[in-house]
């Protein structure tokens, strides 16, 4: 395979939480935004969610998709390649919005089906995404996960970056006749490309940089783990309080460790001996870094090590510079090379881009990279290292 030909993974750790808890102010203050995107249609506005990998992008996002639709919105998913084809975001519409209200309202009396289908009806054929947007009927949710890839059309100029622009700058100004929005999900420099396709001004709070669960919400999602999955008898809080101690609030974390402890208690009577604990967090251990290797899937070993290298060189603010990541890459590679693996390590979640600057956005992650590639098994001898 050519460098060029490289393409990030298709990394299955994603999907929406099964218990899932937090968050409250940022769903309030998109719960508030539906609330006027309803009553005004020209308050149609983008709510952006960028975050790390494994910081629950997702999982907020379906809590987002619930809200709309017990409020009444037409729900439905597009792909971030593809919605910018008008059959395709016909068909997606036309034909998601079911799957979506069935889970989305379960146990709620609020939603009329019947509204609800005739919302998402569209009136005859459009030539243009937003021509399709332009032709349907009330309140409108239209959710894109892996936002990221949006990239692919920012650094376009033709007809797909025109009719991209046209589109996002017609929702987000609330200028498609009725209530719209679009609720997106993305890993770093999404909002970057946004920005490139005219999109860059959000309304108060339509923004969120996604950190780690406070403390009290991950304690309820471990405790639900245990509890409701594992059906564990006694007093859980010591092993919370484990769990607790590896996870830092990342939830993909917290769903490894937890999951692997509530699978544990059910094949084992129940019952939270120290010894169960203690086999319960070597399992979440092996989950936390498989997905670790997964975010460095497509980097071949040498490369990855030039990676961990460079990661000894993290500035006081907890900046990495990317010339210093180029320069460890460019001993084993070309220099086009060099940018080709650091673009797909951005575009894995190794590197994310707050800002102007360059982060390793799980410090674990850091950890595990040095110690699997540098310190262990390749002595501290680098030019770069300070």
């Amino acid at each position: 395979m050519s460098d060029s030909d490289r393409r990030s993974p298709n990394i299955k750790d994603r999907g929406r939480a099964k218990y899932f808890h937090g968050r409250k102010g940022i769903l309030a203050d998109f719960k508030e935004r539906l609330e006027f995107a309803r009553d005004d249609p020209e308050e149609g506005s983008t709510f952006l969610i960028q975050a790390a990998p494994g910081a629950g992008k997702t999982a907020l996002l379906h809590e987002c998709a619930r809200l709309a639709a017990i409020e009444g919105f037409a729900v439905a998913e597009v792909d971030p390649h593809k919605f910018l084809d008008p059959e395709v975001l016909h068909e997606s519409i036309d034909t998601s919005w079911m799957r979506w209200h069935r889970w989305l309202t379960h146990g709620s009396a609020s939603v009329d089906v019947g509204v609800f289908k005739a919302e998402v009806e569209l009136g005859g054929a459009a030539k243009t995404p937003l021509g399709v947007i332009e032709k349907g009927k009330g309140g409108l949710v239209l959710l894109l996960d892996e936002a990221q890839l949006m990239n692919d059309l920012a650094v376009g100029t033709g007809i797909p970056f025109i009719g991209a622009k046209a589109l996002l700058t017609a929702i987000h100004n609330g200028r498609t006749g009725h209530p719209v929005m679009l609720v997106a999900a993305g890993l770093s420099a999404t909002k970057r490309a946004f920005k490139d396709m005219g999109v860059s001004r959000f309304k108060d709070n339509c923004y969120v940089e996604l950190g780690p669960l406070k403390q009290e919400a991950e304690r309820e999602v471990i405790k639900d783990w245990l509890k409701k999955d594992g059906r564990a008898k006694g007093d859980p809080t010591p092993w919370m309080d484990a769990i607790m101690r590896k996870t830092h609030g990342c939830p993909q974390h917290v769903a490894a460790y937890a999951q692997a402890a509530a699978i544990h208690l059910r094949a084992t009577g129940r019952e939270m001996t120290p010894e169960k604990l203690k086999t319960a967090i070597e399992v979440g251990e092996m989950k936390r870094t498989k997905f670790y290797e997964s975010r460095a899937d497509g980097i071949v070993r040498k490369e990855r090590q030039c990676i961990a290298r460079a990661m000894a060189n993290i500035e006081t603010d907890g900046t990495i510079d990317k010339d210093i990541v180029i320069a460890s890459l460019r001993e084993v590679c070309s220099e086009e090379k060099a940018e080709d693996v650091f673009t797909l390590a951005l575009s894995n979640g190794v590197f994310d881009l707050q800002g102007d600057s360059y982060v390793i956005p799980i410090p674990s992650m850091r950890r595990w990279f040095m110690a699997s590639y540098f310190i262990e098994r390749d002595p501290p001898t680098h030019p770069h290292r300070a």
